[in-house]
Formats: C-alpha cells, structure tokens, sequence
C-alpha cells in the first residue's frame, strides 16, 4: 500500500513475509518466553530505528500489536481478478490515499487520533499503550491530558515515551528505552524477562 504498487518486488516481498507470518500464526509459536501485556503503539514512530518492538517483547514479554501508522483500514479489499473489481480497485486506491499515514490520524481530528485509538484497543484486546512524543508533534502533545483521563476511565495502561525524533543531542536510545523501563518497574511493578538487554551498547548507532 506504501508504494501503491510501483515496484513488483514489493508485492513478493510482502506475500513472503505474510505466509511466514501466518506460519508462525498457525503453529502459536512463542517469539518471547512468556507475554505479560498486550500493546498498541501511538504516535511518530522511531521505533523502526531502533528495533524498540522487538525490544519490548523480548525484554519486558509486552506484545507491540500494531501500530498507528498501520490501522489505515480494516475493511476486506475484493483479491479476485474480475472486471468489476479491477474498476473498483481505482476507488479503492483512492479512497486508501486519502486515508493513508498520517492523514487520517495526527491530521485527521479527535475522532481518529484519540477515540479510534480505544477502539483500537477494544478489538485487539490491549490492555496497554505506548504514546510516542515529541515537543514538534501538536496534535499529541496537545491531546495530552485527554489520553491520560481517557486511558484511567478504561483501566488501560499508558506509557509516554519521549525521542524527539532519535537526536542522540536530546534522548539517546538508551534514554529512549530507560523510559518504558521505568515506567514498568514503578507503575507495572514488574522485572524483566531477560536483564542482560535492558541496557544495550549503543556507541556504533548514529
């Protein structure tokens, strides 16, 4: 969806990786030794900087379900080549670029960027959130004190993550990762799975 289908290789690339996926689905394998909570992650994400997802799952056994930037759509899209479908294939491609990214979240008002969130939560059974922020991003920083008055009503737990973009000037990536583990030892009341990749060498990342 990302490239809208300009390079092929995409479209292999992303059968692949959905059949291990569902491979992995089928036989329930464990990717971590035990999972503790089940989380969505909110905001810009630098996460694919700096392997965070993996990070939580395998340091504190909490599931990153999905992200943002990815619940552009649920509805099912038609895969059978007819006529028909490939004439309202145009509309589903249009109707994909005017919600895609950050259209439809950050910019796209209070409904998609805080209620869709819980409902979110709901259908994945999270019980946790991780907000991602940083001083330039608005839209969140300004729905602040509404996530966290929200996230109390529902008995979801809300962890504010703070990168600024990964300027290493700012928040390093350790200073990135000491926040969630912070807040899960003092709220969550919990230790790490695995302690020897709480803190991670980070002298070659830049």
């Amino acid at each position: 969806m990302g490239n809208c289908g300009r390079v092929q290789d995409f479209v292999k690339v992303d059968a692949k990786l959905a059949k291990l996926a569902e491979r992995g689905y089928r036989r329930k394998t464990m990717v971590a030794p035990e999972y503790r909570h089940r989380c969505v992650v909110w905001g810009v994400q630098p996460q694919y900087c700096i392997d965070m997802l993996y990070w939580m799952l395998q340091c504190w056994g909490v599931v990153p379900l999905t992200d943002m930037l990815s619940m552009v759509n649920t509805r099912m899209i038609a895969e059978e080549d007819t006529p028909e479908n490939r004439r309202q294939a145009y509309y589903d491609m249009a109707w994909l670029n005017e919600n895609m990214i950050m259209r439809n979240r950050t910019h796209g008002g209070y409904k998609v960027l805080v209620d869709e969130l819980w409902e979110i939560c709901q259908q994945m059974n999270a019980d946790m959130v991780m907000m991602w922020e940083h001083m330039s991003c608005k839209a969140l920083t300004g729905m602040h004190g509404q996530f966290e008055e929200q996230a109390r009503q529902r008995g979801i737990h809300l962890v504010w993550v703070c990168h600024d973009l990964c300027d290493p000037r700012v928040f390093t990536r350790q200073a990135i990762r000491d926040q969630f583990s912070n807040y899960m030892r003092t709220v969550m009341r919990e230790e790490p799975l695995d302690p020897t990749i709480e803190f991670l060498p980070d002298e070659n990342a830049w």
